[in-house]
């Protein structure tokens, strides 16, 4: 800073105000008597009188001419010499205030500086980081789109030859192709399914608007899974009460629930149990209205979730950890697509687990009657 003490000639008057100036010559006044004045180095006033005379004691500080003092009267001698030890502290103690505030000031200005740096550094990196993320994004989108395109004329072809339009086949060769037909479904929802998270990142969720009884959805997928929990002697236990007509998508309601109960079969040990409860309930967690949403809750006997992963559970291909991939196997994007499809349908979805005695998990729906739906449309209609 130009003019500074760091690199240019120390000032009285900036060190030492011109108040407090007066106030100490008005101190050895009182005491020593006589006038007295300090003035700048080109000889400007700064406080005292002019009166005392011409000045004729410099005030230095490290060998620097800061000022000159004038005194009168008896004891001008004394005056002068108490007068410039005073000033001389005074100046002193300020210059070094002033020397650490600077300093401050320019640790702060670097500081600042290799903030600024370093901040730009970060934002290239996030703007590197997005760019590989939606690069990764529409790789899989596309992979997903090329590998779906085979599968299904696999599966297309096997179908045909289970079905005799290629001939005549053995039982041997039914059983054959009834596994190769299981596992490329298999295949192609883990496909889908990656398509799906990989559309999740790009786009909003588009939803069909219709009127949708849970309660069906809900009746039909328990159905599903009951001949796989049967074989491992897992009853699934299923309660509807209440209203369950929700304004939504069929089909992605349908995965939600899918996945819930895909997960609660999957982790519950043999001979276990599953609950799926449908009914009203607040529409997020601790709220008080009860009868705001209708609540469908999922509840497993399996391995539970420990605290730290809780949160972790609902990001794209999270596994609780590496050996249940490979006990229970999954991608982990199915609860990453039922928090996406809850939360688009206006919903909540979360988790009360403990480890080792399960799990329950529980997704709202906002209450809305067929009749809403019907106004809602006349309403777009007139419009």
């Amino acid at each position: 800073m130009t003019g500074g003490p760091l690199d240019g000639p120390i000032e009285l008057a900036r060190l030492v105000r011109p108040g407090e100036l007066e106030e100490l010559l008005e101190a050895v006044r009182r005491v020593l008597g006589g006038e007295l004045a300090v003035y700048d180095p080109r000889g400007k006033l700064l406080a005292g009188s002019q009166d005392a005379g011409t000045p004729s004691r410099d005030l230095d500080h490290d060998g620097e001419r800061i000022g000159t003092l004038a005194a009168s009267g008896p004891q001008a001698a004394a005056a002068l010499t108490l007068l410039a030890d005073t000033l001389g502290l005074l100046v002193h103690h300020a210059n070094a205030r002033e020397l650490a505030a600077m300093t401050h000031e320019e640790a702060m200005r670097l500081t600042f500086g290799e903030l600024t740096e370093h901040n730009l550094r970060l934002q290239r990196a996030v703007a590197r980081l997005e760019e590989l993320d939606r690069l990764k994004s529409n790789f899989l989108a596309t992979m997903s789109h090329e590998l779906r395109t085979p599968l299904t004329s696999v599966i297309g072809y096997a179908e045909m030859m289970a079905e005799g339009l290629a001939g005549a086949i053995t039982t041997e060769q039914g059983d054959y192709l009834a596994t190769i037909l299981s596992k490329a479904d298999q295949l192609l929802g883990l496909i889908t399914a990656v398509l799906d998270v990989a559309t999740l990142e790009s786009t909003p969720q588009a939803l069909e608007r219709n009127a949708i009884s849970l309660s069906e959805i809900v009746a039909s997928e328990v159905a599903q899974f009951a001949s796989q929990a049967d074989k491992r002697g897992i009853a699934i236990q299923l309660e509807i009460r209440g209203e369950s007509v929700v304004l939504g998508d069929r089909k992605k309601l349908r995965q939600v629930v899918s996945s819930l109960l895909s997960n609660a079969v999957k982790f519950t040990p043999d001979r276990g149990r599953v609950g799926v409860a449908l009914g009203p309930g607040p529409l997020s967690p601790g709220e008080a209205e009860t009868h705001r949403a209708v609540q469908l809750v999922v509840t497993d006997s399996g391995i539970g979730i420990s605290r730290d992963q809780v949160a972790k559970i609902f990001e794209p291909f999270f596994q609780v950890d590496s050996s249940s991939t490979r006990a229970f196997g999954g991608t982990g994007l199915g609860l990453t697509l039922a928090k996406a499809y809850v939360e688009a349908h206006g919903g909540r979805i979360w988790v009360d687990t403990t480890p080792g005695q399960g799990s329950t998990f529980i997704a709202t729906f906002p209450l809305r009657l067929a009749d809403q739906l019907r106004d809602e449309q006349a309403l777009e209609e007139r419009s």
